[in-house]
This record gives structure tokens, C-alpha cells and sequence, in this order.
């Protein structure tokens, strides 16, 4: 199933609600080694980006329901954190702008696009403990199934990003304010890329063929 605008808000309001349920937890991991307010901070963001989308028209196309949810985001998220996420959910909005849908090769474009967006906006490389752990492989998984269904890429991303994620634990912090830790930053899993993990789980288990 293609990511299409009759069924683009129901995506959004499935990636909000993901937020809302792992909010606890997304404070847990950056308790550990943060500000403590990193599952507030998307919850309270992807809330206000959901909000802004259902004041679009009826009929707004894909790409103007990712930019007001990204916009939406970069208004609400303090810190590092809004600009990211607001880059990412603005390349899968950009990336259906001119076939009006995401199907497998936009999915694969806007991973990628967001990645090498994000490197660029903040300076993080893979192994910098940071969300581009998560986002590096997902792109990467998502480019070496080319050819396949956006449900079969979104899970290989989906699963590229988990094991990102749990490569973070056993990396030292060397962005953000957790790199002030220095070696004590060991031992717990970053709370972005923890983040990035959650939607496109969510975005993977909503295109999944039945």
C-alpha cells in the first residue's frame, strides 16, 4: 500500500499516537545520559504537527501534509532535536511532490535525502551516538532493496534502524550534551535515533500488504 492522500493523515495520526505511547520510555533513555524531556518533546511536537495537518483541507495533497506536520515540529521541539525530525518528515513530504504519492522509489529517495540532510544540518556521523545511527542504515537498507514493494524496503528499513539503535549502546557520546559524559555516555541506547526507530516501525507496519 502506497502513502497517498486519502490515506496520509491516518499515517500521521498513527505516528503521533506512536509518540504519545512510548513517551515514558523515550524519557528513560535520555534521562540516562540528556535533559530528561526527549519523549515530552516529540509527543508535544508530533501532537501539535497532527493538529496543524487536521486544519488542512480535506483534500491536501501528501506533501503539504508533511510540511505542515514538519513545520509544526520545528515550531514546538526545542533544541537539536526539532530541526532534525523536521528534515526527515519534510524529505518524505518533498519526495512525493511530484508523483502526489510515496511508494517504493520515493520512499527509498526521501530515506536517503533525509540522511545526507541530516549528516549536513547537524554535523553527526555514524558512530557519533546520535539519531544518524538509525537513519544512515535505514537509508542504506532501504537502497539495497530497490526493485521490491515499499512494504518489503519500509521493513528492511525498519530493521536496519533497530539494530542502529542498538549499535548506540555501546558507543561514547560525542554530540549533543550526553558527550560531556565521555565514557559514563556507555551503556545506554541514544533517545533519537530510539525516535527515528519508532516511526519507521510505524510507517512500515502502516504500507504492510495484507
Amino acid at each position: 500500500m502506497n502513502i497517498t492522500q486519502k490515506n496520509i493523515k491516518e499515517l500521521l495520526k498513527a505516528i503521533t499516537d506512536a509518540f504519545e505511547e512510548h513517551k515514558e520510555e523515550l524519557c528513560g533513555y535520555d534521562r540516562a545520559i540528556g535533559d530528561g524531556d526527549h519523549g515530552d518533546s516529540m509527543a508535544r511536537g508530533t501532537k501539535e504537527g497532527y493538529e496543524a495537518v487536521c486544519a488542512l483541507p480535506e483534500d491536501a495533497s501528501v506533501f503539504e501534509c508533511f510540511k505542515a506536520y514538519s513545520r509544526a515540529m520545528l515550531a514546538t521541539i526545542g533544541g537539536a532535536i526539532g530541526p532534525i525530525f523536521s528534515t526527515v518528515i519534510m524529505e518524505f513530504g518533498r519526495c512525493a511532490k511530484a508523483g502526489g504519492e510515496i511508494g517504493a522509489e520515493e520512499y527509498v529517495a526521501g530515506l536517503r535525502k533525509a540522511a545526507d540532510k541530516v549528516m549536513d544540518l547537524g554535523g553527526a556521523v555514524p558512530g557519533d551516538k546520535t539519531l544518524v545511527d538509525a537513519l544512515v542504515p535505514a537509508a542504506e537498507a532501504a537502497e539495497e532493496n530497490k526493485g521490491k514493494s515499499l512494504a518489503e524496503i519500509a521493513r528492511a528499513a525498519e530493521l536496519a534502524a533497530k539494530a542502529g539503535v542498538k549499535s548506540t549502546i555501546n558507543m561514547q557520546a560525542k554530540m549533543g550534551r550526553s558527550h560531556f559524559l565521555r565514557e559514563k555516555s556507555v551503556g545506554h541506547q541514544d533517545a533519537g535515533a530510539t525516535s527515528l526507530y519508532f516511526m519507521l516501525k510505524c510507517i512500515s507496519e502502516f504500507v504492510k500488504e495484507s
